[in-house]
């Protein structure tokens, strides 16, 4: 095909430098006239425009000849996304489950009306029951304003019971008649166990509730404000704090 290519070329190229030749000076005697001038140029153009079409499908050509060989080639593999040759840990396996263990130990401790719930075991954790000069101490709460109001125990437990659902991220684990145990997912998954122990003084008829919040792990929690949040929704039933710290 490139030889017939070139064949076509140097016809061409012949043929036009006949016929310059022959319209030359001096082929004509070296007199030439205005009409064979003018034939001279319309031939030149003529060869011009032959070389010019010719060269530009002889670049179509050998684009297409391109193309065609790029097409035969097998193609190539996509590349493999970043994601694929970077697997992204996960952050358990970095920091491990921020849940954590529930914590044995957990419940009421003793009998009867002779109930307490356990103290702090570590500076992340708030409780009723620990030293009242202690930073981990809180009061207690009552529900029927120390005996004054006629709430008993049980319509008590349905209204702490129904403020703590309502809270975001808490879980009812176990409830007794007079023992409510739920989990508080926080930030990050981080988790809080929070007890409550109801109590009644069978001389006075004094109610009040006992609360332990604690963290699984080390993470800080702002234990008090949860409380806090808590008592003042059940504030709104009539419950209170007993004491002020």
């Amino acid at each position: 095909m490139r030889g017939a290519m070139l064949g076509r070329m140097f016809a061409q190229m012949a043929l036009c430098v006949a016929a310059s030749e022959a319209f030359s000076p001096a082929v004509m005697g070296g007199s030439v006239g205005v009409d064979v001038r003018r034939g001279l140029a319309r031939g030149s153009a003529l060869c011009v425009r032959m070389q010019s079409e010719d060269h530009k499908r002889s670049a179509r050509r050998s684009l297409l000849l391109r193309g065609a060989a790029l097409m035969a080639l097998p193609l190539a593999a996509a590349p493999t996304p970043v994601s694929a040759q970077f697997e992204v840990p996960n952050p358990q396996d970095l920091l491990g489950n921020p849940r954590g263990d529930r914590p044995a130990g957990l419940g009421a401790i003793g009998n009867g009306r002779n109930q307490f719930l356990s103290l702090c075991d570590s500076a992340n954790c708030v409780s009723t029951s620990d030293d009242v000069y202690s930073k981990r101490y809180l009061p207690p709460w009552t529900y029927n304003n120390e005996g004054e109001s006629d709430k008993d125990e049980d319509e008590a437990m349905e209204e702490l019971v129904a403020v703590v659902k309502a809270f975001k991220g808490a879980k009812i684990i176990k409830q007794t008649p007079n023992y409510l145990y739920a989990e508080f997912e926080r930030e990050l998954g981080f988790v809080d166990d929070v007890e409550f122990l109801i109590k009644t003084d069978e001389g006075s008829g004094a109610g009040t509730v006992e609360y332990r919040s604690a963290a699984r792990k080390s993470k800080k929690s702002d234990h008090r404000s949860r409380i806090k949040a808590l008592r003042l929704e059940l504030q709104k039933k009539g419950w209170k704090s007993v004491g002020f710290r």
